[in-house]
């Protein structure tokens, strides 16, 4: 017995040294370490960044759902393929996410195009035929947009940032 539990504590250590750096990956995906101070620090101010382009805007009758967002997202990604096809390109934007809520950003000019509060918005999809692409729904009472975006990376790491934010401002309105 004791010589297996030598043999694994010796096996152990050097999986021990090199362990670490897996979990921590696996620990900033999960978001368990993410603390309240942690995130509104990350939020404040500026906030993140992420390098876009505005698929399009479209109106939609609610304030949430599924389907009407991959609708939506599915009717704007087929007018920006007839544009593309007339050589027209997508605008290249900045997704600013803060405490203040998302702000669309012109790449270029460095115009804030759109500025959407927390709490006008109400609704984010994940398209599902493209990992890269994401929309949200927001607007007061009978008059909801979706913003459809394509991000440069993968849209997975700004979903997560939209819901900690969320997530976040819930905590601290919870507290206060």
């Amino acid at each position: 017995m004791s010589n297996e539990v030598e043999t694994s504590a010796t096996n152990g250590q050097p999986d021990q040294q090199a362990a670490p750096k897996a979990p921590s990956k696996k620990e900033k995906k999960k978001g368990t370490e993410k603390t309240d101070e942690y995130l509104l620090a990350r939020f404040k101010g500026d906030g993140v960044k992420y390098k876009a382009k505005l698929i399009g805007i479209d109106d939609v009758p609610d304030a949430r759902g599924d389907k009407m967002s991959q609708d939506s997202m599915m009717k704007l990604k087929g007018m920006a393929a007839a544009a593309r096809s007339q050589g027209q390109h997508k605008q290249r934007i900045w997704v600013n996410i803060s405490l203040s809520g998302i702000k669309i950003i012109d790449e270029k000019t460095g115009v804030i195009e759109h500025e959407h509060p927390v709490n006008k918005i109400s609704f984010i999809a994940r398209d599902v035929t493209d990992n890269r692409a994401f929309g949200y729904v927001c607007g007061g009472e009978g008059q909801h947009q979706f913003f459809a975006i394509k991000t440069g990376q993968q849209a997975e790491p700004l979903v997560i940032d939209l819901k900690d934010l969320f997530q976040v401002i819930y905590n601290t309105k919870k507290k206060g």
